[in-house]
């Protein structure tokens, strides 16, 4: 059974140790467990396109260290679905420049904990205002008893 909350698809370079610095670190978060977390490396999507599976997503969380052909292809089809990203990068490797244009606000971290934290504070700022990939368009005016 899927979990409630956001689906937050995780882009990254394959070049990466991604198993070590990323899908560890936010699958160790009890705030993230409430959310469902697409690894697109992972056994269960290996098989699958990842435009389908980017589709799907309602946030995109991108690590910039490291990129490859197939990071920036997927970076593209994320800015594409104009979903919120948020875009992180190690502070001992940096990032190249073109994607702070692209992506306008980069953030850095140099921990486990540090990359935690900015991922879960993003699941949680958009948790309420993401409805399988459109903004809720319901107003609550007042309950009628």
């Amino acid at each position: 059974m899927e979990k409630r909350g956001l689906k937050i698809y995780f882009i990254h370079s394959a070049k990466s140790d991604f198993n070590k610095n990323i899908y560890l670190p936010v699958l160790r978060s009890r705030v993230l467990a409430n959310h469902t977390l697409v690894f697109p490396d992972s056994e269960a999507n290996k098989e699958r396109y990842h435009k389908d599976i980017m589709e799907e997503a309602d946030v995109f969380v991108v690590e910039l260290s490291n990129p490859d052909a197939g990071f920036n292809i997927e970076l593209k089809s994320a800015i594409m679905l104009k979903k919120p990203i948020l875009a992180l990068a190690q502070k001992s490797l940096g990032y190249e420049e073109k994607y702070q244009r692209l992506l306008k606000n980069v953030i850095g971290y140099s921990t486990e904990e540090e990359l935690r934290y900015f991922v879960e504070t993003f699941a949680e700022n958009y948790k309420d205002k993401v409805n399988g990939g459109k903004v809720d368009p319901t107003l609550i005016l007042g309950v009628i008893n």
